[in-house]
């Protein structure tokens, strides 16, 4: 069972904004953790966007916020970050597949994680691919 929201829709929407739209990185990673402690996945419509943020420790807190929401919605987006991102980021990135459950959605994040130039991340890639993997001989 899902925990109940920690906040109403009217504080999320101004948490999102000031995640949007602050100049400040420091306060852009405080709302995305605070979006993560808010319990609501409707916080996603604002934690996509800051995926793409300039800043990477922003970026980190968006994907770490979205593992802590388990939006499994964000398959497709965290593939492309991947895609794009540097050895740090991607290594978050795999750790919040390993955190919201790794599903069918999250292969293609692992399928560039298996190839990853970066040997840390290959492992990290075949330690949540095994987790994610069916056990055979149980129901």
């Amino acid at each position: 069972m899902r925990a109940r929201p920690r906040m109403d829709p009217a504080e999320v929407a101004g948490l999102g904004a000031l995640l949007l739209s602050s100049r400040e990185p420091a306060l852009r990673e405080g709302a995305a953790r605070a979006l993560a402690d808010s319990g609501m996945v409707s916080a996603y419509a604002y934690l996509r966007h800051a995926l793409w943020d300039p800043v990477e420790s922003v970026q980190r807190c968006a994907v770490q916020a979205v593992a802590a929401l388990a939006v499994r919605q964000s398959a497709g987006e965290l593939a492309a970050l991947y895609a794009w991102s540097g050895s740090r980021l991607r290594e978050t990135i795999l750790q919040a597949v390993r955190r919201i459950g790794c599903q069918a959605g999250f292969d293609a994040v692992l399928r560039l994680a298996r190839d990853d130039p970066d040997s840390r991340v290959r492992l990290l890639a075949a330690r949540v691919g095994r987790a994610a993997a069916p056990v055979r001989g149980r129901s």
